[in-house]
């Protein structure tokens, strides 16, 4: 550009006092500074969001493989029937002394969508007369274990029934229902409440201290044979009812 005089001065357009090439270039700094931080935010932004990503997928797979292996699905809640438990065993219930009342059965509804089924012949019978469950003499087909936070067995006492569609066997199949009962405890069916267990002869409680009552934590595991286990855990509530639903 052409140079211009004032007041004898021959000054240039492009030339600049030394005060405002240090300001621009401090603006400079400022601007690559402010730069690299919001790159350094994005890419640590796209690094948690990879590994969450990642994480949600493996997570989800890992929920897919799990519904892909589990042979056996809960239809409903687990229900939980509370009786009158007679410790001291002199036939009779006083719930002011000795006697509690506790869970004593749990049932649920079980289906299948396993090629070929499950076996679910049960290691009892209940017909509702004397004391049940009855052992019974029938090749067993699955082992059910059970586990509180004062109780363990490997072999529950259980029994199954199939309401609806029933083609008459102990095989779940698919489109069919299995409901199993698992007794905690000895039902004594003529005075209507429950008897503590024997010893390590029955799978039952055997002392008031290990019943199932409020706040248990509870552990079924359902075993086929040559089929993966399928376990279900839930925690008792805060007070115990006739029925409870354990979601």
């Amino acid at each position: 550009m052409p140079e211009q005089e004032h007041d004898g001065v021959t000054t240039r357009p492009e030339q600049r006092h030394p005060a405002q090439l240090g300001f621009t270039a401090v603006e400079v700094s400022i601007f690559m500074v402010a730069s690299m931080v919001v790159a350094t935010i994005a890419t640590a932004a796209l690094l948690t969001l990879g590994s969450d990503t990642a994480e949600a997928g493996e997570q989800a797979s890992e929920r897919g493989f799990e519904r892909a292996v589990g042979p056996m699905h809960l239809r409903g809640p687990i229900v939980a029937t509370r009786g009158d438990v007679d410790v001291d065993g002199n036939d009779a219930i006083d719930l002011s002394g000795s006697d509690i009342q506790a869970v004593a059965e749990l049932q649920l509804i079980l289906t299948a969508d396993l090629a070929g089924g499950i076996d679910l012949t049960p290691p009892y019978t209940a017909d509702s007369t004397g004391f049940d469950p009855d052992l019974s003499t029938s090749q067993i087909g699955t082992v059910i274990s059970v586990s509180t936070d004062n109780f363990s067995t490997s072999s529950a006492a259980w029994t199954v029934a199939f309401p609806g569609e029933d083609d008459g066997d102990n095989i779940l199949e698919k489109g069919e229902r299995a409901e199993l009962t698992i007794w905690l405890l000895n039902e004594d069916v003529a005075n209507g409440w429950y008897d503590l267990g024997a010893g390590e002869s029955d799978p039952f409680i055997d002392d008031s201290g290990d019943a199932l009552t409020t706040r248990d934590l509870l552990t079924i595991r359902i075993s086929p044979d040559g089929a993966p286990d399928t376990t279900f855990v839930r925690t008792t509530p805060l007070e115990l009812t006739e029925s409870i639903l354990l979601e």
